[in-house]
């Protein structure tokens, strides 16, 4: 069995040897190749390097972008087109149904006639725009729907015949009694007065 002073020995002698060995290509990987970097210099100072930051070198990128921009797109061309036709027209026909108002001269004494106060109201279903009356029911009032059954001459500044088409209250029997409740276009037929007036003096006439 060999001495462990002479396995040292050995050892180093062939760990020495091994290094040497290694030592050349060591020294060639850390050398820089001067081909490669004769070629980086050279792309260093061509044309196309964006290194430059100065007015020169933005013109060139600029340059060779616009170089390889394709065409630029022209004004569009706009061509006449001619407008839809229009709509076919609807033929269309207003029907207005006016409120029919008879005025009358005063009719004759000998009738059926009272004499008091009229006041008016809104309206009643089926008849508003007319011009219509509503009676007490002492004096044959009640509702009527299109076309009534019944008139009475209703005379103030003016008479007028009017449809009977309502019922009202009319604080019948009692010292505040009406004798009618007009429309406000019976209102207009009858009297110059204002609505804002509130009441007028009418003259009934019924039929005998």
């Amino acid at each position: 069995m060999p001495d462990p002073t002479q396995r040292v020995v050995v050892l180093t002698f062939l760990a020495a040897v091994g290094i040497s060995m290694l030592s050349p290509l060591t020294a060639r990987s850390a050398a820089p190749s001067v081909a490669a970097t004769q070629h980086l210099l050279g792309a260093a100072d061509g044309q196309a390097t964006v290194a430059d930051r100065g007015a020169s070198g933005r013109e060139r990128p600029a340059s060779l972008s616009l170089a390889q921009a394709p065409a630029p797109i022209g004004p569009e061309t706009l061509s006449p087109v001619d407008p839809p036709a229009a709509p076919r027209g609807v033929s269309m026909k207003a029907t207005l149904y006016p409120s029919v108002i008879s005025r009358v001269a005063p009719p004759p004494s000998g009738g059926t006639t009272v004499t008091g106060r009229a006041t008016w109201y809104c309206c009643s279903l089926g008849w508003r725009g007319q011009a219509v009356v509503a009676l007490p029911g002492g004096l044959g009032g009640h509702y009527d729907a299109p076309p009534a059954a019944a008139s009475v001459t209703v005379c103030a500044d003016r008479c007028v015949v009017l449809p009977i088409v309502d019922y009202c209250g009319c604080s019948w029997g009692t010292t505040s009694q009406k004798v009618a409740d007009l429309s406000p276009e019976a209102w207009a037929a009858i009297t110059d007065h204002s609505l804002s007036m509130g009441v007028v003096t009418v003259t009934l006439h019924f039929a005998s």
